[in-house]
């Protein structure tokens, strides 16, 4: 039930947007990897995963762009331990991360390389799951949770290529590395 009201809510959120969706004038699709800090670090090792950012750039603010972003990312397994010794299970992480936000790009705006200074905001969806090394759990879903997130970032846009660091500050935290590859796709 629970993933079907995910789905449901997602195309919800497409079919409303579509107004918006018509004035993106640009696509990026990239991935990275994401390092789990605090007591998240605790619980989850490092994640993988790919993200869907559209932009949007507003007539005669050339160094300012608008963001809206859809992801997914898997973090590793960590083994649960009591007293030193194997509790025999472990749970692994899903992130699926809806922010918008905003970005400002240093320097001149036909330059082939930018730096760029950022942030968004949004909802942070997590789930876990129980895993055992006898398999007795399956892949049991023990729980998931929607969290309010702030995500600065800081990056470098080499033409079409993005690469950029972002720390998402959030109940369970995470620093990402990334790269993202744009794709004009509206009126410039």
């Amino acid at each position: 039930m629970r993933r079907f009201t995910m789905v449901a809510s997602f195309i919800t959120a497409l079919v409303c947007a579509s107004t918006a969706l018509a004035q993106i004038q640009a696509i990026g699709v990239g991935g990275g990897l994401a390092f789990p800090s605090g007591s998240f670090g605790n619980v989850s090792g490092s994640g993988f995963g790919a993200n869907v950012r559209g932009f949007y750039k507003y007539e005669g603010l050339d160094n300012i762009l608008l963001t809206g972003t859809i992801g997914y990312f898997r973090f590793g397994e960590k083994e649960v331990t009591f007293f030193g010794q194997s509790a025999g299970f472990g749970y692994k992480w899903s992130l699926i991360p809806i922010m918008s936000g905003g970005r400002y790009y240093f320097g001149d705006p036909e330059a082939k390389t930018r730096f760029f200074a950022g942030a968004e905001v949004g909802v942070h969806i997590y789930s876990v799951s129980l895993s055992d090394d006898q398999n007795n759990f399956g892949s049991a879903a023990a729980t998931g949770s929607s969290e309010f997130a702030l995500q600065p970032m800081v990056g470098v846009a080499l033409g079409p290529l993005q690469v950029y660091g972002e720390y998402s500050l959030a109940d369970l935290n995470y620093m990402g590395l990334k790269a993202m590859f744009v794709f004009p796709v509206g009126k410039k």
